[in-house]
């Protein structure tokens, strides 16, 4: 083989080791962009919904263990204590992604700003990929507290007092028989 002949053989094999490097990153580059797009679009349908109270819609983009867990609480023991003008003064709410950081190859955090016409909060929000799917992964805990005050039944006492627990609720007079003794 001749000087010239070997001399084109490095230079093909060269550019063929540059042309797929090349490749490798491009696609290694399309692969981390297109995770980030769906973790954006999961968080954001997660924080859409939760942020405009719609909590059964939040499922759909939350790890069973939030469902199971987080929502049905949230369901349970905050959703029927919240008040309707307090909802209507607070939405609707409008979310924008600031940043998604992947913090291995199976979870991520978003970092997003809610904008209420009320309020703006900004807040952190931990994903899951659960199969091929970004979850949004939230575990709380609701105080005892809570829990016990919704085993109470409202509904009767309301009747019982004829809107005066509605009213101490919302910081007017509490009703007679709770009023303490000085």
């Amino acid at each position: 083989m001749s000087r010239r002949g070997h001399f084109f053989n490095i230079e093909i094999m060269r550019r063929s080791v540059l042309f797929f490097a090349a490749l490798s990153l491009s696609l290694l580059l399309h692969s981390c962009n297109t995770e980030r797009r769906l973790i954006e679009e999961s968080a954001l349908g997660y924080l859409d919904a939760m942020g405009n109270y719609r909590i059964k819609e939040a499922e759909a983009y939350a790890t069973p263990e939030t469902v199971e867990g987080t929502l049905r609480q949230i369901e349970k023991y905050i959703m029927p204590n919240l008040d309707s003008s307090f909802l209507r003064q607070n939405t609707p709410a409008t979310i924008v992604i600031k940043d998604v950081s992947m913090t291995s190859d199976t979870t991520a955090e978003v970092s997003y700003t809610k904008t209420t016409p009320i309020q703006v909060q900004d807040g952190k929000l931990d994903m899951r990929k659960r199969g091929k799917e970004w979850k949004a992964y939230v575990k709380i805990q609701i105080p005892e507290t809570l829990k016990i005050e919704h085993k109470v039944d409202t509904k009767a006492l309301e009747e019982k007092y004829k809107g005066k627990l509605r009213k101490a609720r919302e910081g007017e007079e509490p009703p007679a028989s709770n009023r303490r003794k000085q």
